[in-house]
């Protein structure tokens, strides 16, 4: 607005002056377009600055924004660093836990130099049953014990020990003589 504000000034003094001498004239067109293109530059000027202001205010809007978005997403992998390595460290206890378990079900075998190792005395069955349990209060931590129960692993695992005290029981028809499974 403010440029066609300062051509129609320019317009207006220039028809006024139309009746001077050529070379008058000439001199003041050129002082007052000279004038008037200063005017418009500063106006331009003006105009840019406020939408340089504007394109800056923006810019620190979006590096705010950046700088939130990229603190998040690190917070973000430093709970997923510590989650994995929780998760990796609790891994390696159950694997050790379970290391502790095998060796104790082979340590009864015979040394490498050929010497007896101490038994502990574990069979098989000893050994699934431990096996199992170990599964089971492994899981504990991730499983609820309502689902627990209602799988009714504390069953299996009491009948396992009572089926292998049944199993042991002295048939009461032989008087003590052989063993047997009572129903």
């Amino acid at each position: 607005m403010a440029a066609v504000t300062a051509a129609r000034v320019v317009r207006k003094k220039l028809m006024a002056l139309s009746n001077e001498d050529p070379d008058t004239l000439v001199c003041l067109a050129q002082h007052e377009v000279g004038v008037a293109l200063q005017n418009m530059s500063l106006d331009l000027l003006d105009s840019l600055d406020k939408r340089m202001n504007i394109l800056g205010d923006k810019v620190s809007k979006l590096e705010r924004t950046t700088r939130k978005v990229v603190a998040a997403r690190d917070a973000h992998a430093r709970a997923r660093e510590a989650e994995a390595k929780f998760t990796a460290e609790q891994e390696r206890a159950e694997k050790s836990l379970l290391s502790m378990w095998l060796q104790g079900f082979v340590h009864r075998l015979s040394s490498l130099d050929g010497t007896q190792m101490a038994d502990l005395g574990l069979d098989v069955v000893d050994f699934a049953f431990c096996r199992y349990a170990l599964n089971i209060a492994l899981s504990s931590s991730r499983v609820s014990q309502e689902k627990i129960i209602s799988s009714r692993i504390p069953n299996v695992l009491v009948s396992m020990i009572d089926g292998a005290n049944n199993a042991m029981a002295p048939d009461p028809g032989t008087h003590g003589g052989t063993f047997g499974h009572v129903p």
